[in-house]
């Protein structure tokens, strides 16, 4: 049997970050295979919100249903309201997208210049958000699935710099580091329940700048509309047996040597 991987029908998805970037992206690519949305923000800065109820807007011109929520994803309890909320006015979550944006102020700056304030701000927009979000989703996603079942799907999107460290971008490679192997970790720890947790490592996209895309062999910076496929088929019941799993959209920087 081949299976479909581009069909979500009858799926929730709660996407977090989904304002800007491969968050709107993601968001609005399962809208159109058929997947309703909780769609939640990460700061509660007023063009962040503003963004995200443009995103919800256009899920709805889909025919989907779209969620809006904005809270402070850096906060262990906004999490669990956020996922609280969703859940009751979903019915339940069935894919969880973790896409928080760059904090760009951090990405050229010298360890030794960056401020405890600053640490604070890239862990806790990136990896905290991520990991908040991901245990308030998981427990959900376990009270739901009995041993062998299918449990749910959970994508974290982060970048290639948590690969590979990158000069001046000592907070935010740590804090992408952190995203993958939390991956990796919660994969192993919820895969009896079914429930199949996988990053996409991203490279520069359209905003980056022209010296940042360099440092790809394809000579361009990518698009987050070439990121959002693939979400949706890790998403989908066709990746039932990937998790774990890092999966690079870069143009090619970390096949170098």
């Amino acid at each position: 049997m081949v299976l479909e991987p581009s069909r979500l029908d009858g799926k929730r998805a709660l996407v977090l970050g989904a304002a800007t970037g491969s968050g709107r992206a993601i968001a609005l690519a399962l809208a159109e295979a058929g997947a309703d949305l909780a769609l939640c923000t990460v700061t509660t800065d007023g063009e962040e919100v503003f963004a995200l109820r443009k995103t919800a807007r256009q899920v709805r011109e889909l025919g989907r249903t779209a969620i809006e929520q904005a809270i402070d994803a850096s906060l262990g309890t906004g999490a669990q309201v956020m996922v609280r909320q969703v859940s009751k006015e979903l019915g339940r979550i069935d894919v969880l997208v973790n896409a928080p944006p760059v904090v760009a102020d951090l990405l050229d700056k010298p360890a030794t210049k960056v401020s405890d304030a600053e640490w604070s701000k890239v862990i806790g927009r990136t990896l905290g958000a991520t990991f908040f979000a991901c245990r308030a989703v998981g427990r959900e996603m376990l009270k739901a699935a009995p041993d062998g079942q299918p449990g749910g799907r959970i994508i974290n999107v982060a970048s290639v710099l948590g690969e590979r460290g990158l000069t001046n971008a000592a907070a935010y490679s740590a804090a992408q580091g952190g995203i993958l192997n939390l991956t990796r970790a919660l994969a192993q720890e919820w895969a009896a329940q079914g429930i199949t947790v996988n990053a996409i490592a991203e490279g520069w996209l359209d905003d980056a700048t022209p010296e940042a895309a360099r440092y790809a062999p394809i000579k361009r910076a990518g698009w987050p509309d070439e990121v959002a496929p693939l979400a949706v088929y890790l998403a989908s019941d066709a990746s039932g047996d990937v998790t774990g799993q890092v999966l690079l959209v870069d143009g090619g920087p970390t096949a170098h040597l």
